[in-house]
């Protein structure tokens, strides 16, 4: 039970600091593309975001699945569930920020980021040799 917590945790915060780290990134990289209450327009910036915080999402998944090492899949689920709560509590702080179809497709995508985490994690638990078994990658 303890692994599962931590295994969830951890996939959690990776995804939050990669996501938060790139963002500040970006901010002082474009300054000019936002508005002075932080909101966003421009649909490339917002497009690139949705990628890497797919890209973000999959990855903490994948680790989540990685380190409970038994039952992947539903780990993953469930960190994605617990980061649609999240997003969906985000999307209602900051709905006039952003576009209407930014926050729709932020919200479409976080279950598919978790399940192709879960995914990556199972075939590669399912492809490691016998004496691993118990091992962690």
């Amino acid at each position: 039970m303890l692994r599962s917590i931590l295994a969830v945790v951890a996939g959690f915060l990776v995804i939050g600091a990669l996501a938060g780290l790139t963002d500040l990134a970006v901010r002082a990289m474009v300054p000019a593309l936002f508005a002075p209450n932080g909101g966003i327009t421009d649909p490339t910036l917002l497009t690139v975001t949705e990628v890497y915080v797919f890209i973000y999402a999959t990855f903490g998944c994948w680790l989540c699945a990685r380190i409970a090492r038994r039952r992947p899949m539903l780990h993953a689920l469930v960190l994605g569930v617990l980061g649609l709560i999240f997003n969906v509590v985000g999307t209602s702080m900051t709905w006039q920020l952003y576009p209407a179809w930014y926050h729709i497709v932020a919200l479409f995508l976080v279950i598919p980021a978790a399940w192709l985490g879960g995914w990556i994690a199972e075939r590669q638990l399912e492809n490691r040799p016998a004496g691993l078994a118990g091992a962690t990658a």
